[in-house]
């Protein structure tokens, strides 16, 4: 694994937003800065488990875009542990109630990532776009519940 970390940027995740929810969204400038700042740590920003966790729970606390956070926050995670050498297992099938536990608070963010990581090379610099294109293709039947689920709470907001 590369010794340097590679972060998303506001930027990154707006466009992840975009992907999964097909449409641009409102959201709160301040509120986004945070939750994707929640990838660094202060001190030690080493951490790439701890620090995946924290941007997980929360990104999914803070609900910085209208529509499509919890689809966003899983393909940005899933991204950001991708993009720094870490292989996920986890199934399409098991994905979305393993957000819901990060997002309910049954599990740390920590605790989710690490039963589900495990090391591989990520060798060059790393693509974002096929990245998140690797994780559209690995979970469509989450991402789409996601959005699906976000629409229909939206709908009665």
């Amino acid at each position: 694994m590369s010794a340097m970390m590679h972060y998303l940027t506001v930027q990154d995740v707006l466009w992840v937003n975009l992907t999964v929810t097909k449409r641009v969204n409102h959201f709160n400038e301040a509120r986004l800065e945070e939750a994707t700042f929640y990838q660094c740590a202060y001190g030690d920003s080493t951490g790439l488990v701890p620090q995946a966790g924290r941007f997980m729970s929360g990104f999914l606390r803070m609900h910085p875009i209208a529509s499509g956070n919890e689809a966003t926050a899983f393909v940005s995670g899933i991204a950001f542990l991708r993009m720094n050498g870490k292989n996920i297992k986890l199934s399409d099938s098991d994905a979305a109630q393993w957000l819901a536990e990060i997002s309910a608070k049954r599990k740390t963010g920590r605790e989710s990532i690490e039963a589900i990581v495990e090391d591989f090379d990520a060798g060059h610099e790393p693509d974002l776009r096929a990245i998140v294109g690797g994780v559209l293709a690995d979970f469509p039947q989450t991402i789409e519940h996601l959005v699906s689920e976000a629409d229909s709470q939206s709908v009665g907001a």
